[in-house]
C-alpha cells in the first residue's frame, strides 16, 4: 500500500519570510521529502495583516498556489464540530430535527474558497479588516497579562494539566472576563472544564443572541446554530454548564482542550502579542504530523502541554529564525525538517 505523505504545518513566522526567493525551493523540497503542507485560514489572516502590499501579495500567492498544499477547515468549524458531537451524546433533544446543511456548506465554501479568492485578487479589504481586529487581540493579550500577574502573586505552580482545578473566589477583585457561569456553585472543577464552559456559554448564551444588534463577533454561534436549537440550549443554561463541568470527556474535545491548555501554559512564560494566533494554530495539531516554527518559546509551551496531553499531536520542529545570517528561509526549513522527515520514513 502507498504510504501517506507527511502532513506538516508551517508557522506564520516561516511563511512570512518566504518572500526572500524561497518559494520555488520550498515547492521542490516538499516533493523531495514527500511533505504535504496544511494551509490554515488563520495563517492567511496573519499574512494579510502584513502592511506592505507587494510582500503581502507574493506571500498570499505562495500560500494559495503551488503543489502539495491542502487548505483546511476553519478552526471555529472544527471546534464547533466537537461541541455538536458532545451535545449529540449528552443532550440529543437540543439538536435540530433538520440540520441546516446548506448554511454549513456556505460557511465552508467561504473559508475554503472565497476568502482565498478575495485575498488573491486584492487583499486590501482583508488587510483593513484584520487591522480592525487589533483591539480584540490586544484585549486577549491584556487579559493574559492580568492572569499571569495573578498567578505570580499566588505563587502558582503548574501541575498536570488534566488535573488542575479552579474554584470561585467571592473575595477576588478580578471578576471573570466572561461573566458568571450559570449553575456553578463555585466548588472546585477541572480548569479545562471551567474554561470551556465559560467560553462556550459566553459565546452561545450571551453574545449570540445580541450580536446582530451589537456587532459583536458571533462566529461560534454561526457554526453551531445549523446543528443545534440554540433556543432550547439557552433555556437550560444550568444543564449546558453541567454538561461541561461533569459530563464532557477530553477525548471528545481534543482541539478545544489543546487550545485551552496552550492558552493556560502561555501564562507561565512571557506573554507575547502573538499568543492568540499561536493558540489558534495549536488547535490544528491533533490532525497532522509535524509543526515547524521559528518560535522557541512556542515550542516550549507545546512540549509542556505534550507532557500531560492524553492524546498525541504533531511533533514540533524548531527552525532557525535568524535572518541576519543571510540563509534563505527554505534552506533553514530544509536543515531542520530533513532529519525528522527521513526518520519518519518506513524502513
Amino acid at each position: 500500500m502507498p504510504t501517506q505523505s507527511t502532513r506538516i504545518i508551517l508557522d506564520t513566522n516561516l511563511w512570512s519570510t518566504l518572500d526572500d526567493g524561497s518559494l520555488p525551493r520550498l515547492d521542490t523540497l516538499l516533493g523531495e521529502l514527500d511533505l504535504q503542507v496544511q494551509v490554515l485560514p488563520s495563517t492567511l489572516l496573519e499574512i494579510v495583516d502584513i502592511p506592505l502590499e507587494e510582500v503581502r501579495r507574493k506571500l498570499v500567492a505562495g500560500l494559495a498556489r503551488g503543489s502539495r498544499r491542502t487548505r483546511v477547515r476553519n478552526e471555529a468549524d472544527l471546534f464547533a464540530e466537537e461541541v455538536v458531537e458532545l451535545i449529540r451524546r449528552t443532550r440529543p433533544e437540543w439538536l435540530r430535527r433538520i440540520p441546516d446543511r446548506a448554511e454549513v456548506e456556505r460557511l465552508r465554501t467561504f473559508w475554503l474558497k472565497k476568502i482565498w479568492r478575495h485575498a488573491l485578487e486584492d487583499s486590501t479589504a482583508l488587510h483593513e479588516h484584520q487591522q480592525g481586529q487589533s483591539p480584540i487581540r490586544d484585549h486577549i493579550v491584556d487579559g493574559q497579562k492580568q492572569n499571569r500577574r495573578g498567578m505570580s502573586e499566588a505563587k502558582f505552580k503548574l501541575g498536570d494539566l488534566t488535573e488542575l482545578h479552579g474554584k470561585d473566589d467571592p473575595e477576588s477583585d478580578r471578576p471573570s472576563l466572561l461573566g458568571k457561569l450559570p449553575g456553578w456553585d463555585g466548588s472546585p472543577r477541572a480548569l479545562w472544564r471551567l474554561n470551556l464552559a465559560h467560553l462556550t456559554w459566553h459565546q452561545l448564551g450571551v453574545v449570540g443572541p445580541r450580536a446582530r444588534i451589537t456587532g459583536e463577533d458571533r462566529t461560534m454561534t454561526d457554526w453551531i446554530e445549523p446543528w443545534v436549537d440554540l433556543g432550547q440550549l439557552r433555556s437550560s443554561p444550568e444543564s449546558f454548564v453541567h454538561m461541561w463541568l461533569d459530563e464532557a470527556r477530553i477525548a471528545e474535545v481534543p482541539r478545544n482542550w489543546l487550545n485551552s491548555a496552550v492558552d493556560f501554559v502561555q501564562l507561565t512564560v512571557k506573554v507575547g502579542s502573538g499568543n492568540p494566533a499561536d493558540a489558534q494554530h495549536a488547535s490544528y495539531l491533533v490532525d497532522y504530523d509535524l509543526f515547524l516554527t521559528a518560535d522557541r518559546r512556542f515550542v516550549e509551551v507545546l512540549e509542556r502541554v505534550r507532557e500531560d496531553a492524553p492524546f498525541p499531536f504533531a511533533e514540533t520542529v524548531l527552525v532557525d529564525g535568524d535572518r541576519r545570517k543571510g540563509t534563505p528561509t527554505a534552506e533553514r526549513i530544509e536543515q531542520a525538517v530533513s532529519p525528522v522527515a527521513q526518520a519518519r520514513e518506513p524502513h
